[in-house]
């Protein structure tokens, strides 16, 4: 979660700002917290709560979260950090477990899915609510359904930011507002000098078509067609449907390839840039910014763009092929310009001017080229402010489509970025958040009916096996899954639900003590540790062991000795994923020491 630190044994030492941030808030009963990204309000939401369960003023509390990722971590915090009863309550949970959330004292949710069960809502009294990322409470977001459907007596709202143009709504709905900014001295040294953040523009109906009938002629293409296809995902996703039909209109390889698709790529409910609304609200919401430098990377889709925001005077830079990059440069260097629109080529070798907006919207494919733009704009601003420090909290802002390759690729340079040292203050619930837009999400939701192996995963999603098993490596790796064997292989479930794993496949999960094993287990930073000879039990309280000690395992590997016909025979097996609990090592032990699971 955000911004604490953490004392021995897991337990919470709020910071003199956060303590200072609640008592203001209780006093008031309606109050919104303002606080710079990265500093810490989900403490001061538990310190909020923790007073009043345990003065008696409220019985039953609300706490909304914008995501499915973020209820579970939220709910997570407030359980396993501060000893409050908090379930969390989405969409994507199975009916016996929302019925179970609804009986907890705090029930952590989306609005989405308090709105699709009104009915049960309507039946508990909450007598207070908290409300994250509280600037969505205006116009018709089920935030605003929510926050009006009950008479709540305490209300805390959390953000990082109040526009100005909602700042009244937000007042009426939640309460008084005290924003905790950058000058603040008691804050100060924890305010990153950027902070990310992340707007999702979804797909359409028509839109989902059109990404959808592509991926079907992508799984079943080979050869350079392939390629051609997979660029024509990434551009629909990355940059809009205008890249496509710009490519259409051209005599190539794939314009060919998307003859067929011509109907619907112009069909009446495509839209050129679906980004398009996105980025309007990026500059909403940023309303005090002073210049602000979007990066699309396809030339005819940054002039639609331009031509629609003429309100911010916006600047192409589209390459010195295409203008005189001097003149571009002195115009977008004018108090006046607030908008710059570079290309890819744009970017090239120019001085950009310094923005406390910056916003991507074409996500690059390419991690290096990630690292490049990010390290760049970061050291140009840094350049012209004469180092670190000292001035606002900027904004780098990303543009995602949900669902696509989009965020695969932001997912992925954001890794690359943080391995080389390029930090924007990326927080572990952006990342988390990032993956439950991705089309790894549905690969990660399917897990949670139950464990299954690629190939049914890939049935269950009708996607191509290929994009599954990847999918599955990316999860492992970063340690949102786990898997056993089986007789169906690698069988792939979520390693927050390791009771699914017993639920299905229990013969696969019964150890034997009379096997034993050479036990390897990898540690963070790469050591490998060894345990030779081991039984069930030494091996389980040996891996246990080095849990506690490292904090997580990031692999272990099993050479299991069994007698086959008189004869020693050794079979290995392989868990290349994030080992971070004891459940999951549990796990590990009783699949690689079970004889049903050692059968070939």
């Amino acid at each position: 979660m955000r911004g604490w630190v953490l004392a021995r044994r897991g337990k919470i030492v709020p910071r003199d700002y956060q303590v200072e941030a609640a008592k203001w808030a209780i006093e008031r009963r309606r109050a919104v917290v303002c606080m710079p990204t990265g500093t810490g309000k989900t403490v001061v939401a538990g310190l909020w709560i923790k007073h009043l369960l345990e003065k008696g003023l409220a019985r039953k509390i609300l706490f909304l979260e914008p995501t499915r990722f973020l209820v579970e971590q939220a709910a997570k915090f407030l359980r396993e950090k501060m000893g409050l009863d908090a379930r969390p309550l989405h969409g994507s949970l199975p009916g016996p477990a929302r019925r179970e959330a609804w009986s907890a004292r705090i029930v952590v949710a989306t609005p989405e899915i308090i709105v699709a069960e009104w009915d049960e809502f309507s039946r508990h009294v909450f007598d207070a609510l908290v409300v994250d990322e509280c600037h969505h409470t205006s116009g018709q977001d089920p935030y605003v359904t929510v926050v009006r459907g009950a008479d709540y007596q305490y209300r805390l709202g959390l953000t990082a930011l109040v526009p100005r143009s909602r700042r009244r709504e937000i007042e009426e709905s939640i309460g008084e507002i005290r924003c905790w900014g950058w000058d603040n001295p008691s804050i100060a040294p924890y305010i990153p000098e950027w902070a990310l953040e992340v707007y999702e523009a979804p797909l359409n109906r028509w839109e989902k078509r059109l990404y959808e009938e592509l991926e079907n002629r992508w799984a079943r293409a080979t050869g350079r067609d392939k390629v051609l296809l997979g660029n024509a995902i990434r551009w629909l996703a990355r940059d809009g449907a205008l890249a496509l039909r710009d490519t259409a209109a051209k005599k190539n390889k794939l314009s060919s390839l998307l003859q067929p698709l011509h109907s619907l790529l112009w069909a009446e409910g495509v839209r050129p840039a679906h980004k398009l609304p996105a980025l309007q609200r990026v500059l909403l919401d940023h309303e005090g910014f002073s210049k602000a430098i979007v990066f699309i990377d396809r030339v005819v889709v940054a002039e639609y763009v331009a031509q629609r925001l003429g309100d911010y005077n916006p600047v192409l830079l589209l390459g010195r092929r295409r203008a005189d990059p001097r003149r571009v440069l002195e115009a977008a260097r004018r108090p006046e310009t607030r908008l710059i629109i570079s290309t890819s080529a744009g970017e090239e070798g120019i001085d950009l001017p310094e923005a406390d907006l910056v916003v991507s919207w074409s996500n690059t494919a390419s991690p290096l080229r990630f690292v490049q733009r990010l390290g760049r704009i970061l050291r140009a601003t840094r350049r012209h402010r004469g180092g670190g420090g000292g001035g606002a909290q900027k904004y780098a802002v990303f543009i995602a489509t949900p669902d696509t390759i989009d965020v695969d690729s932001l997912l992925d340079g954001l890794y690359e970025a943080e391995k080389a040292g390029v930090y924007v203050s990326i927080e572990p619930e952006v990342v988390e958040y990032l993956s439950q837009l991705s089309k790894r999400r549905r690969v990660l939701e399917v897990l949670y009916e139950r464990p299954m192996p690629p190939d049914m995963a890939a049935q269950a999603l009708g996607a191509p096996r290929e994009r599954v098993e990847a999918a599955l490596r990316w999860l492992a790796r970063r340690g949102y899954v786990a898997y056993i064997y089986t007789h169906l292989g690698k069988t792939y479930g979520p390693s927050d639900r390791v009771d699914l794993f017993y639920k299905y496949y229990p013969d696969y999960l019964a150890p034997s003590p009379t096997v034993k094993a050479t036990i390897t287990a990898r540690l963070p930073g790469g050591e490998e540790k060894t345990a030779r000879n081991a039984s069930y039990h030494r091996a389980l309280r040996w891996l246990e062991k080095l849990l506690d000690r490292h904090g997580a395992l990031e692999g272990v590997r099993a050479a299991v000795f069994l007698e086959e016909r008189g004869l020693i025979v050794q079979k290995n097996r392989f868990y290349a994923y994030r080992v971070a609990s004891r459940e999951l090592v549990k796990l590990v032990a009783d699949n690689a020491y079970s004889p049903r699971a050692l059968e070939d």
